[in-house]
């Protein structure tokens, strides 16, 4: 294996999948491989004590130190009690952004619209 990819971080993703609209099950698993790192059970997307958001604070909440590794997840989980979690075990996090955080998604777009890259 070439150096340069031994030196990448792991990447992890948090995604949860419903069954027939009833039950749904959560999973951060690694890209590379698609093997699971940890699952959960939740019932609805969010609004319930044990929807995917919450699934997702509890899953995280319950990690090891996560040294090293970038979790990825869908704007659904773009949410300041998730990333403070993610951050406070060091790690990065990569998070899809839309509607539902309308001022972070302005932000963003304003960034995009700039000519040049502001970083």
């Amino acid at each position: 294996m070439p150096r340069a990819t031994r030196l990448l971080p792991q990447a992890l993703a948090l995604d949860g999948k419903r069954i027939r609209h009833h039950i749904g099950l959560l999973t951060l698993a690694q890209q590379e491989d698609g093997a699971p790192q940890a699952v959960a059970v939740y019932d609805q997307k969010r609004g319930t004590v044990r929807c995917e958001q919450n699934a997702a604070v509890a899953l995280l909440e319950k990690l090891p130190a996560l040294d090293g590794k970038i979790i990825t997840a869908d704007p659904l989980h773009c949410q300041r009690r998730q990333a403070r979690l993610i951050v406070e075990k060091w790690d990065d996090y990569l998070y899809g952004i839309k509607g539902n955080q309308p001022r972070l998604l302005q932000e963003a777009q304003a960034l995009d619209a700039l000519p040049d890259i502001p970083f």
